[in-house]
C-alpha cells in the first residue's frame, strides 16, 4: 500500500490517460505537444530538465491528439492537476491552446506564463527551434525561466 497520496493520484491519472500520457506519477515537469515529439526535441527537454534540477524521472509527456482521439480541456486540466507538476512546457501552438482552454486564460506564445501558480514555458514550435543554434539558445533561455 502506498503512503504518498500524490503518487497514488498520479498513478490513477497515468492509468486513465495511458494512451496520451507517459512518465512517472511523481514527474515534476509536464510537457504537452499535439503529436509525439521527435528524438531531438525530447532529448533537449530531458537534458534541460536535468540541468534545471527537476529531479529523477522528471519528465511526463502528454500527447494531446493520438489515434484514439483528442483530449478536451477538462482532460488536460485533470492530467495537470492529477500529476501536480512543478512546471509545464507546451511545445506547440496546439498544446498551448489546450492549456489555455483548460485553465480558461489566454497564454502568450514563446514566453513564460503562469497557470494556477505554475510557471509554464509556452512555445509556438519547440521542435522547429531545434534546427539552428540561435533558435536552440532562444528555447534554452525560455526553459531556464522554469526554475
Amino acid at each position: 500500500m502506498k503512503s504518498n497520496i500524490f503518487e497514488v493520484t498520479g498513478e490513477s491519472v497515468l492509468m486513465l490517460y495511458g494512451s496520451h500520457l507517459t512518465g512517472a506519477p511523481t514527474s515534476t515537469l509536464l510537457v504537452l505537444s499535439e503529436t509525439p515529439l521527435g528524438d531531438a526535441a525530447l532529448e533537449a527537454l530531458e537534458k534541460s530538465a536535468a540541468s534545471l534540477e527537476f529531479g529523477t524521472a522528471p519528465l511526463a509527456q502528454v500527447v494531446v491528439e493520438t489515434d484514439e482521439g483528442k483530449l478536451g480541456a477538462e482532460d488536460v486540466r485533470t492530467i495537470v492537476e492529477g500529476l501536480d507538476p512543478v512546471a509545464l512546457v507546451a511545445c506547440d501552438a496546439f498544446a498551448a491552446e489546450a492549456l489555455s482552454a483548460a485553465y480558461r486564460t489566454p497564454v502568450t506564445l514563446d514566453a513564460d506564463n503562469r497557470l494556477m501558480g505554475r510557471t509554464a514555458a509556452i512555445f509556438q514550435d519547440f521542435e522547429g527551434m531545434m534546427n539552428t543554434p540561435a533558435d536552440k539558445q532562444r528555447a534554452w533561455a525560455l526553459l531556464k525561466k522554469l526554475r
